[in-house]
């Protein structure tokens, strides 16, 4: 499997974060209001589905090493 468990449910996770901080409209860290917290958002949703797909793509098979065919 190219993409790990872990590394899918860190993505749904991150997801979830940004949805909910979307949804709620504020988003606190420790009762410390964050700045921005739209684009907090965006970028947690971003960063959740980039992780899956980056994993994917660099365990690709087309990026292994020519020398260990």
């Amino acid at each position: 499997m190219r993409v790990k468990v872990s590394e899918i449910g860190l993505g749904l996770t991150l997801v979830a974060a940004g949805t909910f901080g979307l949804l709620n409209g504020t988003m606190h860290h420790y009762d410390v209001p964050i700045m921005y917290p739209k684009l907090f958002a965006w970028m947690l949703i971003g960063v959740g589905i980039a992780v899956p797909v980056l994993a994917w793509f660099l365990r690709s098979p087309s990026r292994s090493n020519p020398k260990d065919k």
